[in-house]
């Protein structure tokens, strides 16, 4: 007999809710209307998470994406959208997989990710386009 325990408890560090709380940064609201601004016509690194109300592992990555949220204001900008409220971005980008993570870069599709991942994972992913247009800017 094999026994499986899920819970409901907290999973954020300490220290990352203290630095989400302190800078107050936290994931943008995209909807099939900002979408374009957002994320298309950034400057930045954009890490677009796709989530479904209903997918148990979209919830279980939210406290990730706050974290990254804050961790990398200005250097790259997080975001998430509903995608069973913004059909238009759905479609638009086959999403058909849960949860899926899409970096953006320069208005384009740079990589896709699918599935949960830890904050590491995407955190190095991130960094790659992060130092690139550092260098880029010099």
């Amino acid at each position: 007999m094999s026994v499986a325990m899920f819970g409901c408890g907290r999973s954020e560090s300490p220290s990352a809710n203290e630095k989400v709380r302190r800078n107050g940064v936290t994931p943008a609201q995209l909807t099939d209307a900002n979408f374009q601004r957002e994320v298309i016509e950034s400057e930045l690194p954009v890490l677009v998470d796709m989530w479904a109300p209903w997918c148990q592992p979209c919830i279980a990555m939210k406290p990730t994406i706050r974290e990254l949220a804050a961790e990398l204001s200005g250097e790259a900008k997080v975001a998430e959208v509903n995608i069973e409220e913004n059909p238009f971005i759905k479609e638009k980008y086959n999403i058909d997989k849960y949860p899926m993570l899409l970096i953006f870069v320069d208005g384009k599709e740079a990589e896709r990710l699918v599935g949960l991942k830890s904050k590491k994972y995407l955190n190095d992913a991130l960094q790659v386009y992060i130092r690139d247009q550092t260098r880029a800017e010099r």
